[in-house]
């Protein structure tokens, strides 16, 4: 007979916009037992407790002390401290991305939850998006990948550049798709508008595999926008984020050769393509919960994360080193 898995205590820390969401997530799954929120601004996290039915603390230190899981909702720059206390604990961790706000802190987060046998799971809610989930089916060996990620102006998220605060994310992407394979070199250029990091930014990398990505990230944009497109031989595939769509195209395998009189119409054929519609965020936290109950490597783990921040830092680094230029 199977044995019926022990329901968790959850919580989060951190009840802004996307904490608010990781304490509704958590409220509705059968597999929390109870849910713990803690946040500096008391009245902010007593309208989410209200709302979701969860208690309140004090502290970091009160809510990791009634908690076997939490997320870490808080700006970049607390990940790190917050995290290393989770573990001392015992306490199994979800980050909202970036990792941490540079790699000697990301590093020591994954090895302190190596030691204390905690699982570490990095917060890039895109792997979870049904539309890159369609991709990941379709795509095997893209030559160019593009990709734009804009976004309106918000104070959320001004602590890291926009490298670290949405870049990031297509950088996950990509190299999720490219697993495995190296940066061979990268050119970066950007501007800080409104803040004194770089508020838009574009990347150019090539991959020793031969693949050549165009990142472009703003946060200072008038309409939003995530699209990532990949073009491999003989197959295109572009994905809307936002919209949660696919569109892909290969060509046919029959096409008339070399001198025939081509139509564009007999060339190529629309693959037809389902996407998930489930909500991301929901698929995050249930992934996490199961990795913590079997005691396996989540989807996303901390040296994934890592990974990301690495090239995020050697973006910024070249985006230095062209001003020094100057």
């Amino acid at each position: 007979m199977e044995t019926a898995r022990r329901r968790m205590r959850a919580g989060v820390i951190g009840t802004g916009r996307l904490g608010r969401e990781h304490a509704r997530v958590y409220a509705s799954l059968d597999d929390v037992a109870s849910l713990s929120l803690y946040d500096r601004d008391a009245a902010r996290v007593s309208a989410v407790a209200s709302e979701h039915g969860a208690r309140t603390c004090a502290s970091v230190g009160e809510l990791l002390d009634g908690c076997d899981v939490v997320s870490i909702c808080t700006p970049a720059t607390h990940h790190h401290a917050t995290a290393i206390e989770a573990f001392a604990r015992g306490v199994h961790v979800l980050v909202e991305k970036p990792i941490a706000s540079d790699v000697k802190s990301a590093r020591e987060m994954i090895a302190t939850a190596a030691s204390r046998g905690c699982i570490l799971q990095v917060g890039h809610i895109e792997r979870f998006n049904g539309a890159f989930e369609a991709v990941r089916a379709l795509v095997k060996r893209p030559l160019f990948i593009e990709s734009h990620r804009l976004a309106t102006f918000s104070p959320r998220g001004i602590d890291v550049s926009v490298v670290q605060d949405l870049m990031i994310h297509d950088i996950d992407l990509i190299l999720t798709i490219l697993k495995g394979d190296a940066v061979a070199d990268l050119k970066a250029s950007g501007a800080g508008v409104l803040t004194g990091a770089p508020d838009i930014v574009n990347a150019r990398i090539e991959f020793e595999g031969g693949c050549v990505a165009n990142i472009t990230a703003s946060r200072i944009s008038r309409e939003p926008l995530r699209k990532i497109r990949f073009f491999e031989q003989h197959r295109y595939v572009s994905a809307d984020l936002r919209q949660k769509t696919v569109e892909a195209f290969e060509k046919v395998e029959d096409a008339p050769g070399e001198g025939s009189v081509l139509d564009p119409a007999r060339l190529i054929r629309r693959i037809a393509v389902t996407v998930d519609q489930t909500e991301p965020l929901r698929k995050e936290i249930v992934s996490f919960l199961g990795a913590v109950h079997g005691r396996e490597a989540p989807p996303v783990t901390g040296a994934e994360g890592l990974e990301a921040l690495k090239v995020a830092e050697r973006i910024l680094g070249s985006i230095s080193n062209n001003r020094r230029l100057r």
